[in-house]
């Protein structure tokens, strides 16, 4: 029951709600809690409680998890209302329309006694809301609530949980195939893919067995509303900026990931990136379980430069580098992550080696394309912000071009231009922050701008040669030529792929 890698619920409809969509007084204005600390009424998993044909719910964010909320509940008995600002929003069937409306109206909170908030929907002010129209209510995001109810309808499911600011989706397709190369039938999803409630509700309506286990990629936005779902691996891979228009500081956003080990229990284990700056700050913040670090001379290694030449596990469990095709250093700690998860689930060591020579990295996460003429060509198009760019590329086993620029995210570039002059061959400039980037090769490498994508491809294939490579990895969002990331790639895929065999 492995999800589809498409994007995110949360870059859906659900991020069209904006932080004033609900007016509250003043005096239930400061009832609205931080992203990070917020302590709302949960669901417990009572079967009291998971008893819906009585009860009323409010659904906020009328995205792909939102939808799939309110259709999972409906089809539980429940009467549920669906709150969009969008008045062309979709609606599924069973489902009472709230849409258009700068703010929810105080209508749609009566015999309200249930609250679902969609990842993409800032918090603060729908609980203010609830707190003044339904002080009653219990308050979830669509996984919280979905895990609550897979545990009632189910049992205890092994459960990952899996976050960071980068590499998250990597670890969880990695840790899923895993999982499946010994013989389990695990879901994987979550922010990555399918969201949990929509695979629930395929369940329920088909009758089909549970899955033997869940492997869940946590965005922040959903981890502001899990509660203490029984947790038996938590990891936190990194923290970089981000989001920081949804929290308040930089420690707002690393506390609400902190919150993945809510649920851990006592024989559960949290992982955390040695290397990483906030990982005492994190590991503070675990509780119960027990920590391993990942890259750590007394936890899980690295062994060998650059990307390795054996991944090698507290206990004596080692696998060979090579065995993972996909390139990188920062892919090899993500292998460490995913390894760890799996041999706590029970999957044997024979197993885990299978399942990293099957697994081939997910779409425009340092890609390969094609090698043509001794030089080889990746498509690392999902690498949005500097943070990324240097994971990928650090410790990468060749010279590379680097085609990088698109629509700033206001990051500081100044790291780039290290990484440039330590491994870069050239630098080709691209999108609407190409004079940005530029000055970053002076007097390091050549650079070059170019107008279009593939302007850049012919540019840095010319300047490529025999042994090293060509990289797409932006450091910048696509919305100054394409619709998205995915766009990009593709588009960068199909002119490389169109070259001439040789120059």
């Amino acid at each position: 029951m492995t999800a589809a890698n498409n994007s995110s619920p949360s870059d859906s409809a659900d991020a069209s709600l904006s932080a004033s969509a609900v007016a509250v007084s003043p005096s239930t204005a400061s009832a609205a809690a931080s992203p990070a600390t917020a302590d709302s009424p949960t669901l417990s998993d009572t079967p009291s409680d998971l008893d819906f044909a009585r009860s009323t719910a409010l659904v906020i964010g009328a995205g792909a998890s939102g939808r799939a909320a309110a259709e999972l509940l409906v089809f539980l008995g429940a009467r549920v209302r669906l709150y969009d600002q969008n008045p062309g929003a979709t609606v599924p069937e069973g489902v009472e329309p709230v849409l258009g409306a700068a703010d929810v109206p105080a209508g749609a909170f009566a015999g309200v006694d249930l609250m679902v908030l969609s990842p993409g929907v800032p918090p603060e002010r729908f609980r203010a809301a609830q707190q003044q129209f339904a002080p009653q209510a219990r308050v979830h995001g669509e996984m919280s609530l979905s895990l609550a109810i897979a545990s009632a309808r189910f049992g205890r499911l092994p459960t990952v949980l899996i976050t960071g600011t980068n590499g998250k989706s990597t670890v969880t397709a990695l840790t899923g195939a895993l999982l499946a190369a010994g013989g389990l039938k695990p879901f994987v999803g979550g922010n990555l893919g399918v969201p949990l409630a929509a695979a629930l509700l395929d369940l329920l309506r088909t009758g089909a067995p549970a899955p033997d286990a869940l492997v869940l990629e946590c965005s922040s936005f959903q981890l502001e509303t899990l509660g203490h779902a029984a947790t038996d691996v938590a990891m936190v891979l990194n923290i970089t900026p981000d989001h920081l228009d949804r929290y308040p500081t930089l420690d707002d956003y690393a506390a609400t990931k902190a919150r993945v080990f809510t649920g851990l229990h006592t024989g559960g284990l949290a992982l955390l990136d040695a290397g990483d700056g906030w990982t005492a700050f994190l590991r503070a913040r675990v509780g119960a379980g027990r920590l391993v670090l990942v890259d750590d001379p007394d936890g899980a290694r690295i062994v060998g430069p650059g990307p390795g030449d054996s991944l090698d596990l507290p206990g004596g469990d080692s696998f060979p580098r090579a065995a993972l095709p996909i390139p990188g250093r920062h892919n090899s700690k993500n292998a460490l992550f995913a390894l760890l998860a799996a041999r706590h689930l029970g999957v044997d060591p024979a197993a885990c080696l299978r399942g990293l020579e099957g697994f081939h990295g997910l779409p425009h996460r340092m890609t390969f394309v094609r090698e043509r003429a001794g030089v080889r060509f990746y498509d690392d198009s999902k690498a949005t912000n500097v943070a990324s760019v240097l994971a990928s590329l650090d410790g990468f086993d060749r010279p590379f071009v680097l085609i990088a620029g698109g629509r700033a995210k206001g990051d500081d570039l100044t790291p780039l231009r290290e990484l440039l002059r330590r491994s870069g061959r050239a630098l080709v400039a691209i999108g609407e922050s190409a004079d940005s980037f530029y000055p970053l090769a002076d007097g390091v490498v050549p650079a070059r701008r170019a107008s279009t994508m593939a302007e850049a491809v012919e540019v840095a294939a010319a300047l490529a040669g025999p042994g090293d490579a060509v990289v797409l990895s932006p450091a910048c969002a696509s919305y100054d030529w394409f619709k998205n990331y995915g766009e990009r790639g593709d588009t960068f895929a199909r002119l490389v792929r169109a070259l001439p065999a040789e120059k």
